[in-house]
C-alpha cells in the first residue's frame, strides 16, 4: 500500500493547478473584457465618425445659410441698385471668398436675374425655380438638385458624376421692408461630399470607416455608386436604417456584415433637410484589433502557465523543507516538554506526523479562537445590520419631512426653511455683494378645468410634468417647491437684481406654453416676482409681495409675469 504524498509533492501540485486555474479564470475575464472593450472602442469610433461628419456638415450648412442671410443686407444690394457695379463686385468677392459656391446671383422681384458671377444666368429667369420662390418669403436652403440651366453653362467635373448643388437664398428688403429682389447661391455638391470625406481620412489608416449621406426618404445621396445601384434597384438598404436610427450590426446588400452608426443631420436652418449620416466599418476590420489582441493573450498565457509551474515547484520546495523541521520539533516539544535543536539532514514524508503533533497542541486554542471569531462576526454583523436600517429610516424621514409625495419637489415646510436661510443670508450679506434673493409664486392656469374635465389623475400628471419643467428650467442653485394645490413656488438666490428674477419667470412660463402636456393639451401659468428688501422683517412680506404680483398677473388676463416690488422701498 502507498503511502502519503511528500508535502513537497502535495504543495507543487496544488500551488501549480491553483495557479492554473486563477490564470485559466483571470485570463478568460480579462480576454472577455478586454474584446468587450475593443468592440465598443470600435462601434464608438464609428459613432464618433458619424456625429463628427453631422456635426461638421451641419455646421457648413448653417455658416452658408448665415453668408448668404448677410449678403442680403449688405448696403451694396439694399441701398445701391441691383444691376450696379457694386452689386456685381460684392457677388464676385462673396464668390472668391467660397469656392464652394458653383454660383451667386441677384434676381429682381419678377425672378429676371440682374447679376451673377461669372455672367452666368444674366438676364434670364429664375421665377419658377424653387429656391427664388421660397425666398421670396424668408431664408431658403433647399435640398440636393441638378440645377439643369446651371450645370450646362459649368464646365464638365472629373469622372462621370453629375453635376449636383445645393440652394441658398435670401430676400433683399429695403428699411420698410418691401421686396427689393431676391440672392441667391448654389453650393458644389462635391463641397458637401468633401466634408464628410474630410471626417473619414481622419480616422486610423486601414481602419475601413466610410459614410453615407441618406435623405429623408431613405435615398443614398452619397457616395454616387451607391446613389446609382440603388437607383437602378441593385441596392436595398437593410430596414432598420430605412425605417430610422439604428446602432450596431448591420447586413448591407453586398452580403457584408458592418458595425453602423447613424446620425441625424441637425442643421437648424430656417428648412430642415432631414437628411442622415450612415458611419460603417466592415466586421472583418472592426475585430482585426480582436483577433490580434486574443492570439496574443494566448500566447501570454501559455508563457505565464509555464511560469507559474516553475514557480510553484521552486515555492513547494522552498515551503516543505521548513515544515518538515517543524513536525520534528512539534513531536519533540510534545515527548520532552522542551525545544530540541533543529537537524541537519531534513526527513521528507512529515506531514502527517505534523498535523497529529499540532493537532493535541493547539486544538483547545483552535476551538477557543473560533468560538469567539464566530461570535465577533455575528455581533459585526448585527451593528452592520442596525446600522444600515437607522440610516435608511433617517433618509426616509428626511425625505417625507421635507419633500412633496407627488411632485418630488420640496414641500411648503421645507419652502420656508429655505427662504428664513436666503433672508438671513441677505441681511448679513446682501449689502456687500450686491446681491439678493427672489422669490417666483407659479400658478396654472384653469387647473379646475383640467380636474373637471380630463379627472384628477390627469391633473395630478400635469403636476408631475409642470415639476419636471421646473426643474430643468431653473439654476442647480433655485429651489422649486409645491407651494400648495396647483401653486408652485421657486426660490432664486443670488440675483444681481429684478431684471434677472424677471428673465428666470418668464423662461419657466414659454417653456409651460410650448409644452404639450400628454392628455390635456397646451396649458398657461401665471407668476408672480417679488424681491427681498431690508425692510421685510420675515419671509412672510416676501410671500405677500409675490401673492399680490400673481394676483395682478391672473386679473391681467393670465399667462403672465408680473413683477410686484416694496412700495417702500421704491
Amino acid at each position: 500500500m502507498r503511502g502519503p504524498l511528500s508535502l513537497r509533492s502535495q504543495l507543487s501540485l496544488v500551488l501549480g493547478g491553483l495557479s492554473l486555474a486563477i490564470l485559466a479564470l483571470v485570463g478568460g475575464y480579462l480576454g472577455k473584457v478586454a474584446t468587450d472593450e475593443l468592440y465598443t472602442a470600435q462601434q464608438a469610433a464609428v459613432r464618433a465618425t458619424a456625429q463628427s461628419a453631422a456635426e461638421l456638415l451641419a455646421a457648413q450648412l448653417r455658416d452658408r445659410e448665415r453668408e448668404i442671410k448677410l449678403l442680403s443686407g449688405a448696403p451694396q444690394l439694399v441701398e445701391g441698385p441691383l444691376d450696379g457695379s457694386r452689386v456685381r463686385n460684392a457677388l464676385e468677392r462673396r464668390a472668391e471668398l467660397h469656392d464652394e459656391f458653383a454660383w451667386v446671383g441677384v434676381a429682381d422681384p419678377d425672378g429676371k436675374v440682374l447679376q451673377a458671377t461669372g455672367g452666368m444666368l444674366t438676364g434670364g429667369s429664375v421665377a419658377q425655380r424653387g429656391w427664388f420662390i421660397a425666398a421670396r418669403e424668408r431664408v431658403y436652403v433647399g435640398d440636393l438638385n441638378d440645377a439643369q440651366p446651371l450645370a450646362a453653362l459649368l464646365p464638365a467635373s472629373p469622372g462621370s458624376e453629375p453635376a449636383r448643388f445645393i440652394d441658398f437664398a435670401a430676400p433683399i428688403r429695403d428699411a420698410e421692408g418691401r421686396l427689393l429682389g431676391v440672392v441667391g447661391a448654389q453650393a458644389h455638391w462635391n463641397w458637401i461630399t468633401g466634408v464628410v470625406e474630410s471626417v473619414t481620412r481622419r480616422q486610423k489608416p486601414g481602419g475601413g470607416i466610410d459614410a453615407l449621406i441618406i435623405d429623408r426618404e431613405g435615398r443614398v445621396l452619397y457616395p454616387e455608386a451607391m446613389a446609382v445601384a440603388q437607383a437602378g434597384g441593385e441596392l436595398v438598404l437593410p430596414r432598420a436604417l430605412a425605417n430610422g436610427r439604428f446602432e450596431g450590426l448591420l447586413r448591407f446588400g453586398d452580403g457584408r456584415d458592418y458595425l453602423t452608426s447613424e446620425a441625424p443631420l441637425l442643421t437648424r436652418t430656417n428648412a430642415e433637410l432631414g437628411w442622415r449620416i450612415v458611419a460603417r466599418q466592415p466586421m472583418e476590420l472592426a475585430l482585426r484589433p480582436v483577433r490580434d489582441l486574443r492570439r496574443e493573450l494566448v500566447l501570454l498565457g501559455v508563457l505565464a502557465a509555464a511560469v507559474l509551474t516553475l514557480a510553484a515547484l521552486l515555492l513547494a520546495r522552498r515551503v516543505s523543507k521548513p515544515v518538515e523541521r517543524l513536525a520534528r520539533i512539534a513531536e519533540r516539544v510534545e515527548a520532552e516538554r522542551r525545544i530540541p535543536e533543529f537537524p541537519v539532514e531534513p526527513a521528507s514524508l512529515e506531514l502527517a506526523r505534523l498535523s497529529n503533533a499540532m493537532r493535541s497542541m493547539a486544538q483547545s486554542l483552535l476551538e477557543t479562537e473560533q468560538a469567539l471569531q464566530k461570535t465577533n462576526a455575528t455581533l459585526e454583523a448585527q451593528v452592520r445590520e442596525r446600522t444600515a436600517e437607522l440610516q435608511a429610516a433617517n433618509a426616509a424621514l428626511e425625505h417625507l419631512a421635507t419633500r412633496d409625495p407627488l411632485t418630488g419637489l420640496h414641500n411648503r415646510r421645507s419652502l420656508d426653511a429655505r427662504l428664513a436661510e436666503a433672508l438671513a443670508l441677505d441681511r448679513r450679506y446682501g449689502a456687500a455683494n450686491g446681491r439678493v434673493h427672489g422669490l417666483l409664486l407659479i400658478d396654472v392656469d384653469h387647473f379646475k378645468q383640467v380636474n373637471d374635465v380630463h379627472g384628477h389623475p390627469a391633473g395630478d400628471a400635469v403636476l408631475r410634468r409642470l415639476a419636471q419643467l421646473l426643474q430643468a428650467t431653473l439654476r442647480i442653485s433655485d429651489v422649486a417647491a409645491r407651494f400648495g394645490g396647483e401653486e408652485f413656488a421657486v426660490l432664486l438666490p443670488e440675483l444681481g437684481g429684478p431684471l434677472e428674477a424677471v428673465q428666470a419667470a418668464e423662461k419657466i412660463r414659454a417653456a409651460v406654453q410650448a409644452e404639450t402636456f400628454h392628455g390635456v393639451g397646451r396649458l398657461t401659468v401665471s407668476i408672480g416676482v417679488s424681491l427681498a428688501v431690508p425692510e421685510d422683517a420675515d419671509v412672510r412680506s416676501l410671500i405677500a409681495r409675490a401673492d399680490a404680483a400673481l394676483y395682478e398677473a391672473k386679473r391681467g388676463g393670465r399667462n403672465a409675469v408680473v413683477l410686484k416690488e416694496n412700495e417702500a422701498a421704491a
